[in-house]
């Protein structure tokens, strides 16, 4: 077995963790890539250049480290198992005070592979990866437009808000939370279509079967895509986007006996500390 190591020198500098890490598996015979992000870099990117980085791969950073590198894993189906070394760490199985404990479940084998579904978002252009949530606004928070919304070829609502996010279940915890969105068990097969700031008394979320086929359409200049975070701009025009279910999942290696129901409770209830 070869186990990949990304860390994110913002949250470990200089890699001291993932390098103490590295000694561990070391001494466990365990052979052992390594590679540093510096936080703002495009991960998936550099460990594509890095090319087969390993069975498994073990990220060091919070959630926002994971997200970026989950769509190479995705890709490639690689297993992913997140350290935490940020705040809420959601996607994160392990803190940095269990190394050896991770060590000791991915040699023995005392772990298993959850699949989380994917978005995948057709510009047109591109293709473009997301675990949480894909969004479709305008790039200034002081003017609004209208977003048609279908779904599977059925007109859905219109729009008219800051913008639209389409969120998985792992999503469903995120960007769509803060917009009243509904919370999904990662094992529910279902999509939120939901609205930023809606200038309307009638909108709720909508809640979609993961096969659904997801289409937003606005016109105007000043319109931009998010996937996780990451910005694309669109241009000036109309812009149509297609978004459904990634034929490839992301594969999260999972040992610990915490529930997702108490997971969600430790984690949340840390804004209201």
């Amino acid at each position: 077995m070869k186990i990949g190591v990304y860390t994110n020198y913002n949250k470990d500098p200089h890699g001291m963790i993932a390098k103490r890490f590295c000694g561990i598996l070391a001494k466990r015979g365990v052979e052992c890539g390594y590679f540093y992000g510096d936080g703002g870099s495009d991960a998936s990117r550099d460990l594509a250049k890095a090319g087969k980085i390993g069975d498994v791969l073990v990220a060091f950073g919070g959630d926002g480290t994971m997200l970026n590198v989950v769509g190479y894993c995705a890709q490639n189906e690689i297993p992913i198992l997140g350290v935490n070394l940020g705040r809420i760490g959601f996607l994160s199985e392990a803190s940095k005070d269990e190394l050896e404990k991770v060590v000791d479940a991915l040699v023995s084998g005392g772990c298993t592979v959850e699949r989380r579904a994917m978005l995948c978002a057709d510009t047109g252009s591109e293709k473009i990866l997301a675990l949480n949530e894909i969004v479709l606004g305008t790039d200034s928070n002081s003017r609004v437009c209208t977003i048609d919304v279908s779904v599977n070829g059925h007109h859905a609502d219109s729009v008219r808000g800051d913008g639209v996010i389409v969120a998985t279940a792992t999503g469903s915890t995120a960007y769509s939370l803060s917009c009243n969105g509904p919370v999904l068990a990662p094992d529910v097969n279902a999509f939120i279509i939901n609205a930023i700031c809606p200038h309307s008394l009638h909108f709720c979320p909508i809640v979609v079967n993961s096969d659904s086929r997801i289409k937003l359409v606005c016109g105007g200049s000043g319109m931009r895509l998010t996937a996780d975070g990451r910005i694309f701009a669109l241009g000036d025009g109309n812009c149509a986007i297609d978004i459904a279910r990634s034929p490839k999942d992301a594969l999260f290696i999972r040992f610990g006996k915490q529930s997702f129901y108490e997971k969600l409770v430790t984690k949340l209830s840390y804004w209201g500390e």
